[in-house]
């Protein structure tokens, strides 16, 4: 209206080098990369504005060049509302537990809690489907009988690599039908070893209102941890625990989106639990809780699960 052109792109680190967006339809492509302009509707040229967004957006000079701002401005949301609050509660800056200034770069969103399991190597696989059967149970009594597409209704457990994405997919299979938790075809597998029409297919079932087609658990690489938008996921599960908290942002971040509430769960083994709360610790907001494990829930998978 303000006769303003904006070129607005949420994913910035895979616009980094990739040049300007192209046009979508037949229109004439009337930008011009080297003088940062578009033609107007009166075919003057008007400068063009880049918006970046990103919850981690890098600081990497030479990573910045390659995006081609023209004395860019940064604003950091986090940190202008940190010190927002400050201001309005300047007694009480140095109070224990008051974010300043001076915190982490990142952060997670309010709506977020956070929790961590400790077990052992082979108690892993057991104390995820607890914790995937947990939260199955807890979105069955909240809404029993009901489905809506825009409730949360998904959980997203992150892996380290495509391989150990696709074995924990089969043993979680195995082990659901197993214990008559429901069909196989409730967990999928989402990544880079699945065609982009198998991946497609795969969100479309997350959004079916088939209880018989739609998918509960989906197991995912870090790969798949960024550019998946999905409203529906009520929680995330960290079953391999990642080493940087900028990849433990873009995981959380599947989650409590847009005013929403989720969860993140970690399932950490003995020795990782130091190396968690260190990583942790550069991150602004929340409180990482120790949830219980409801055993009783996975009794009925055991002699399965020991014949693998």
């Amino acid at each position: 209206p303000d006769g303003v052109t904006f070129l607005v792109d949420p994913i910035t680190h895979r616009s980094a080098g990739g040049g300007p967006a192209k046009p979508t339809s037949g229109e004439k492509d009337d930008f011009s990369p080297e003088a940062g302009l578009v033609s107007g509707a009166l075919g003057r040229p008007i400068t063009l504005r880049k918006m970046l967004f990103s919850a981690t957006l890098t600081q990497d000079p030479q990573k910045l060049a390659r995006l081609g701002l023209s004395n860019p401005k940064h604003y950091d949301a986090n940190f202008l509302k940190r010190t927002a609050r400050m201001e309005e509660n300047a007694n009480d800056v140095n109070k224990p537990g008051e974010p300043n200034a001076n915190a982490g770069r990142y952060f997670v969103p309010e709506g977020l809690s956070e929790g961590m399991v400790e077990c052992t190597a082979e108690q892993k696989p057991l104390v995820l489907l607890a914790l995937l059967l947990d939260e199955e149970s807890n979105l069955a009594g909240s809404k029993p009988g009901k489905y809506d597409v825009n409730c949360v209704n998904l959980s997203i457990v992150f892996t380290s690599s495509v391989d150990s994405t696709h074995r924990l997919a089969r043993l979680l299979q195995l082990l659901w039908e197993a214990g008559g938790y429901g069909p196989s075809s409730a967990i999928a597998e989402f990544s880079s070893s699945i065609s982009a029409k198998q991946r497609a297919s795969i969100l479309r079932r997350c959004h079916s209102s088939d209880a018989k087609k739609r998918i509960s658990v989906l197991v995912c690489s870090d790969g798949m941890s960024r550019g998946m938008d999905l409203p529906s996921v009520s929680a995330v599960i960290n079953y391999d625990v990642p080493a940087f908290a900028k990849t433990y942002i873009h995981r959380c971040g599947r989650t409590a989106r847009a005013g929403r509430e989720g969860k993140a769960i970690s399932v950490l083994k003995g020795g990782q639990v130091s190396k968690f709360r260190k990583m942790r610790g550069l991150i602004d907001g929340g409180l990482v809780e120790e949830p219980g494990v409801k055993k009783d829930l996975v009794k009925g998978v055991l002699p399965t699960y020991k014949a693998c």
